[in-house]
């Protein structure tokens, strides 16, 4: 069995292939049509699964195959126990996120992705989603600072070697990737100061959780691909 499983993000698409249960090539590319089908290699599945939270590209992809069974998540099919106010409104990387947390028992937890967005999702000790945190992501805030400031240019995302930075460069880069680790460890303590139990894991996702791990306090693991999981136990159970 050859399972596709794709991840439809804002900014990019991960698709890993699930040969039997060893995932092989995993890859990322931009969210974009012209990008997606240069790259994208539909043929080499039996099955595609596919998590989206941008409805134009999975509507394209799935008009893309006419001769394979594409499955869509959304929260209806994750048999997710979703304590909040609307949960049509959790966002189906999230979901996926979820879904590995709890197949692998590793709640209470809290889940941080860093995508677009930086998503804190909380898992009690029931297995169940209570809620979480919505944050601009660390690389769409450095993208839009550097379009609104006319004397501000990109700079590669890592940690300069001091805080107070000596140049242009160093300032921003600090502002930027200590900024961000700062606001996560912070969002951290808040939300464990809201629950009446310790958490059995911090987990976190997604592109730049390799890279603020290492200031990251909290003990903590990262699973890169962790949506990709999601999507596959999701799928599964659908069968």
């Amino acid at each position: 069995m050859n399972l596709l499983c794709i991840d439809i993000g804002n900014t990019n698409v991960v698709s890993g292939l699930y040969k039997n249960d060893t995932l092989i090539n995993v890859q990322r590319i931009e969210t974009k049509k012209d990008i997606i089908d240069k790259n994208l290699n539909l043929s080499v599945a039996d099955d595609i699964a596919i998590s989206s939270v941008v409805p134009k590209i999975e509507e394209y992809l799935i008009n893309s195959t006419t001769t394979k069974s594409v499955f869509s998540i959304s929260h209806i099919n994750t048999n997710i126990k979703l304590n909040v106010d609307v949960p049509g409104d959790v966002g189906n990387d999230r979901l996926c996120n979820m879904k590995s947390i709890i197949k692998n028992n590793q709640f209470p937890a809290i889940i941080i992705d860093f995508g677009s967005a930086t998503t804190y999702d909380i898992i009690n000790q029931n297995g169940e989603f209570v809620g979480g945190v919505i944050a601009p992501g660390t690389d769409v805030s450095a993208q839009y600072l550097f379009e609104r400031a006319a004397q501000l240019n990109s700079v590669p995302f890592k940690f300069p070697k001091s805080v107070i930075g000596t140049t242009t460069k160093s300032n921003l880069q600090s502002g930027i990737m200590y900024g961000g680790v700062d606001a996560v460890n912070g969002m951290i303590k808040r939300i464990k100061k809201e629950v009446d139990y310790d958490f059995k894991n911090i987990i976190l996702t997604g592109g730049f959780s390799s890279l603020l791990s290492k200031k990251i306090i909290p003990s903590h693991t990262v699973n890169a691909n962790l949506t990709l999981e999601g999507i596959k136990y999701i799928w599964e159970e659908n069968q």
